[in-house]
């Protein structure tokens, strides 16, 4: 049996998590030193994140349409991110692999987004991605809007990888993160349409420094509104979104957007 007559049909209910609100959601690009000062002060604030395990493997695969209307989209400062995101113990050399996936919409406009997300065993995501009826409940909200993406031919583009260190308020108010060895990573367009894994494609790039992530509802505390000053203080600017940057390197306009 070929992999395209293996394709799954039942419809799987899925493991929901979705925003509650929008939120803020600010990024900078720092050194490694900066980078333990903040996390250091965050550590004394507020506890690990329960859903991130200090420094395991977080990769995720982004997708767009031939048009790259998401990626030009999320340039002019609104976008509906669609992705797929897997976690593992050691860096995976293939994507879209067996185990776990966490479909996730996301709605970003400005310097504010609101997400939804779904976990799923990985036939089903894969089915998902070929707008196949695999997962009951995704005719609303954002899983709605990621459908007609999907209708106008999105599909995975572009990968990168990390290691995640993540504190979270107990009530999830306030998420600050610290991403290292972040790689980009292309993705072959005809490896993506069989059932089995598929195989990273070029590197595009690694980053060299830390991206520190701030998410907030509502009001920042005390203490974070001072680690906030100090960030924006040590950055020359806001660090754009890791798939604004993974789509910079993989159509080779990163260069003409810093100047």
């Amino acid at each position: 049996m070929n992999a395209r007559n293996r394709r799954v049909t039942t419809k799987v209910v899925a493991a929901h998590e979705a925003d509650a609100e929008r939120r803020h959601e600010h990024r900078f690009q720092v050194s490694e030193s900066v980078a333990r000062l903040v996390m250091r002060t965050t550590a004394n604030n507020l506890p690990l994140s329960r859903d991130d395990r200090p420094y395991q493997w977080s990769t995720t695969t982004y997708c767009d349409t031939v048009a790259w209307s998401i990626y030009r989209s999320a340039q002019r400062g609104s976008a509906m991110q669609l992705r797929i995101r897997e976690y593992h113990r050691t860096r995976p050399r293939q994507v879209l692999g067996p185990g776990t996936a966490w479909i996730e919409f996301k709605d970003d406009e400005e310097d504010t987004s609101l997400k939804e997300r779904y976990g799923v065993p990985m036939e089903s995501a894969r089915s998902f991605l070929r707008s196949e009826p695999a997962i009951s409940d995704l005719n609303h909200g954002l899983a709605e809007r990621a459908g007609r993406l999907l209708k106008d031919g999105a599909r995975p583009v572009c990968v990168t990888q990390y290691n995640r260190l993540a504190y979270s308020s107990l009530d999830s108010s306030v998420r600050i993160t610290a991403d290292h060895n972040l790689m980009y990573f292309a993705l072959p367009w005809e490896t993506t349409d069989e059932d089995d894994p598929s195989p990273l494609g070029s590197l595009l790039a690694m980053e060299p420094d830390v991206i520190v992530e701030m998410k907030w509802y509502s009001d920042l505390p005390h203490w974070a509104v001072d680690l906030h000053q100090y960030l924006k203080e040590n950055t020359k600017e806001e660090r754009p979104s890791k798939f604004i940057v993974a789509m910079r390197h993989l159509l080779g306009e990163n260069g003409a957007a810093r100047k």
